[in-house]
């Protein structure tokens, strides 16, 4: 039996689109990217709750369950990549640095996976390409892609919507 993978039909189901939420959880990126996307998260519903409002850095540690060591390494990657600002005392204000609606799910991804996992073989062998195909580089390309675009559409806003009405248990 196949699974569905970002709204990809696959043999014997019925295409889903795939809640963003889901990617809170996904097997697909590593913990850090995880975290990461759950710290977006919760700047991107705080902003969406007043505009350009921040997070304190503790506040954000506690509500991801992340530790301050954790969480700092993380702004590591996420500031550069202009997503997140940091202000006050010894930049204990965290908000986003942009719209959550101008900042998308892969962006988050790259940011912290690189574009790597985009290149990666699907069962991890060494040499995989057009040339050189395991059995399922065709299948796995074409996912990609699709995958890739739709993260691409999805923004953190949608996503910090996404896990509110989870939140408030509708689906």
């Amino acid at each position: 039996m196949r699974a569905n993978v970002a709204g990809v039909s696959v043999k014997g189901r019925t295409p889903r689109r795939t809640d963003p939420a889901d990617l809170l959880r996904s097997p697909l990126f590593s913990r850090n990217c995880q975290n990461a996307l759950r710290v977006m998260e919760r700047l991107a519903a705080a902003s969406l709750r007043r505009k350009g409002s921040g997070r304190s850095l503790q506040g954000v540690a506690e509500e991801t369950g992340l530790a301050l060591p954790t969480l700092t390494q993380l702004l590591s990657f996420l500031r550069p990549a202009g997503l997140v600002s940091q202000s006050g005392r010894s930049g204990t204000t965290l908000r986003l640095a942009r719209d959550a609606s101008g900042i998308s799910v892969l962006d988050v991804i790259h940011a912290i996976e690189g574009t790597a996992l985009w290149r990666r073989c699907l069962l991890g062998l060494a040499e995989c390409s057009d040339t050189a195909p395991c059995p399922v580089h065709v299948a796995w390309k074409a996912a990609r892609a699709q995958l890739e675009r739709h993260l691409a559409s999805e923004s953190i806003a949608s996503l910090a919507r996404s896990v509110s009405r989870r939140r408030r248990g509708w689906s």
